[in-house]
């Protein structure tokens, strides 16, 4: 088992052979544990333990063995309490109204600045602040005991299962904001949830419990990455047990423990494959797939998990496993060894946010530089933003459609029109350079010059446009700027020249350079759509994982790629090699969450699409 083992000075509990009884058995038994400040989540199945531990942490209850220590140095008051507790009950007053859950609680000294009525308006309550928690659904009393947390300013914050009652597709918003305040405030929290999803956006250390008893306690990405073993990998999510899988029965990747994740192991239609499919699940993000092996005269089934880009699988199909070269160590640092290549340093970095959609703070996708330095940025409110050079937003406009999906590139023509991606409603929509729609391009289709969902739009200088595509037929199709059609090269697969998601794309010496996202690889192409390599090859390799994005510098001979999986920027010359690398998965300055996009402008400056973390980062060298 992995115990988190910090200075203690960085400790917010310790706890020491704790047990905890009740009238039918023992709740918790022999916990040890040490909890850092940061952000922690404590998993498990209903029944196994994690009230019962986060009631001993606030002394709502004593431990029938063992000790709890409280280490106050590691985060003594300064405006408010030291610690603030949101129950499963909530334990709203039901005496006082909305606005003074927050008024009560939040200390008055050197707090002048901070507004009860703003965090009421961040959790959609300030309509509500003069009503009393009998008036509110239970969604609203959730947002509500949330709230006053934040707002007794306490330095750490334990909650029991926060915002539970609050539908899903709205939390996201609400844990925005929980960040957001704890990262300012340099409040450390303590969450007891069933998410995975969740505990991945939010949580840096995650304690798994199960019947009363600690299983794992540790780094969240080292457990998703480099579990111990099956059933603790699962606490996050799907995850594919290979130990009993033959190394020829994979192809591609090398294999670095017995445990893939959804993301790094493909399952592919191949005649000659070892496996029949008996049965196909497809939620959206992850296939669900249960195959057949014949060895001999004995029938076994397995049930595998991958993300395809969309179900194409049935029963009866032959398949093969290929495990993807996602080079985890280069990432994580899980235990593999350094090859991250030279550091790429800034020396200054700004960041902004995109303007607000309601309540919403939407996050940008694609950016694109002008010919005077000005950029511009799709988000994922469906709209296009214009920025001066001075990072100063100039205008704006929204695209024709984006109910059921939101663009995700955009390129300014040589003819002055700006070009979009219009991804789910597969076309391209050309803009004049004020918003107004002067021409759409495609329809839904595999046919020439239609898409399944076009991402990426690049010019030449003859004005030649390709659009990358993917949807089971990832491809790039070449047009005239007037939009007929001329070639197309491409095709599904792992092989060369074949792509897993074909997203973003440079031209450069005639040749058109492709983020091979899936696939974890930059392939190259002349503009004749005849293949050339892939991109390091000469060189000895170039690890990347999951590639969304590539840009080129000034002088046309350095690349620039951003790394969706690794949260960084990898810096290449022409052939592969790598000359720099910056940043990490996480959300604090210098490092990027899950970022989409990346352009380059006239002095060498980095723009860096943040999507995770909701930011347009700027990198000046």
């Amino acid at each position: 088992m992995s115990i988190i083992s910090v200075h203690s000075e960085l400790l917010l509990w310790s706890l020491t052979d704790v047990s905890l009884n009740w009238a039918h058995g023992t709740r918790l038994a022999g916990i040890n544990l040490e909890i850092p400040s940061g952000v922690t989540a404590v998993m498990g199945y209903s029944g196994a333990g994690k009230t019962s531990l986060l009631n001993l942490l606030v002394k709502f209850e004593r431990p029938d063995a063992g000790t709890v220590v409280r280490n106050q140095n590691a985060s003594s008051p300064v405006n408010g309490l030291d610690l603030f507790w949101v129950p499963h009950t909530l334990g709203l007053w039901p005496q006082y109204s909305v606005l003074e859950h927050l008024t009560l609680v939040c200390p008055q000294s050197d707090l002048k600045d901070f507004s009860p009525e703003s965090l009421l308006d961040d959790f959609n309550l300030k309509s509500l602040s003069a009503k009393y928690p009998g008036q509110l659904s239970q969604g609203e009393a959730s947002r509500l005991a949330v709230a006053r947390a934040l707002a007794s300013h306490a330095r750490v914050i334990v909650m029991d299962e926060p915002l539970v009652h609050v539908d899903q597709a709205h939390w996201p918003t609400y844990w925005d904001v929980i960040r957001n305040f704890c990262q300012e405030q340099q409040i450390s929290l303590v969450f007891a949830t069933h998410s995975s999803e969740l505990v991945m956006r939010e949580a840096t250390n995650v304690i798994c419990l199960e019947q009363g008893q600690v299983v794992y306690a540790g780094d969240v990405n080292e457990l998703y990455y480099d579990p111990p073993s099956l059933p603790t990998a699962s606490y996050l999510g799907p995850v594919n047990d290979l130990s009993n899988i033959p190394d020829q029965n994979l192809s591609d990747g090398e294999r670095k423990s017995h445990f893939a994740r959804p993301e790094q192991l493909s399952i592919v239609k191949d005649i000659q494959g070892s496996y029949e499919v008996k049965n196909v699940k497809f939620s959206g993000s992850v296939e669900e797939v249960t195959v057949l092996q014949q060895p001999g005269a004995v029938t076994t089934s397995a049930t595998f998990y991958h993300r395809p880009v969309r179900s194409a699988l049935q029963q009866g199909d032959r398949v093969s496993l290929r495990l993807l070269l996602l080079l985890l160590c280069l990432i994580f640092q899980v235990g593999c060894g350094a090859e991250t290549g030279p550091r790429l340093s800034f020396s200054e970095t700004i960041q902004w946010p995109v303007p607000a959609e309601g309540m919403k703070v939407p996050a940008p996708r694609s950016l694109h530089i002008g010919p005077a330095d000005e950029l511009y940025v799709l988000d994922n409110a469906g709209r296009v933003l214009v920025y001066d050079s001075e990072n100063q937003l100039d205008r704006q406009w929204e695209m024709p459609d984006f109910e059921i999906g939101k663009p995700e590139g955009i390129c300014l023509l040589k003819n002055g029109q700006i070009a979009v991606a219009d991804t789910h409603y597969h076309r391209v929509v050309f803009f004049d350079d004020q918003g107004k729609v002067i021409k759409m391009l495609g329809e839904y289709g595999e046919a020439p010059g239609q898409f399944v969902y076009p991402v990426s739009i690049v010019q030449d200088p003859a004005g030649n446009i390709y659009v990358s595509e993917y949807g089971n037929n990832d491809r790039v199709q070449k047009f005239t700027e007037q939009g007929e059609f001329l070639l197309e090269f491409g095709g599904v697969g792992t092989g060369p020249g074949e792509f897993q998601r074909a997203a973003g794309m440079i031209w450069h010496d005639g040749k058109i350079y492709v983020s091979d996202a899936v696939n974890n690889r930059i392939q190259v192409f002349s503009d004749d759509g005849s293949f050339l390599e892939i991109l390091g090859t000469k060189t000895g390799g170039l690890p990347l994982y999951y590639p969304y994005d590539i840009a080129i510098d000034r002088h046309h001979n350095q690349l620039y790629i951003v790394e969706y999986g690794a949260g960084r920027i990898t810096k290449t010359d022409l052939s592969g090699q790598v000359t720099g690398r910056y940043g990490k998965t996480g959300m604090n300055q210098g490092e990027f969450l899950t970022p989409w996009g990346l352009t380059v402008n006239s002095k060498d400056q980095v723009f860096v699409a943040d999507t995770g973390n909701r930011l347009i980062v700027k990198l000046i060298p």
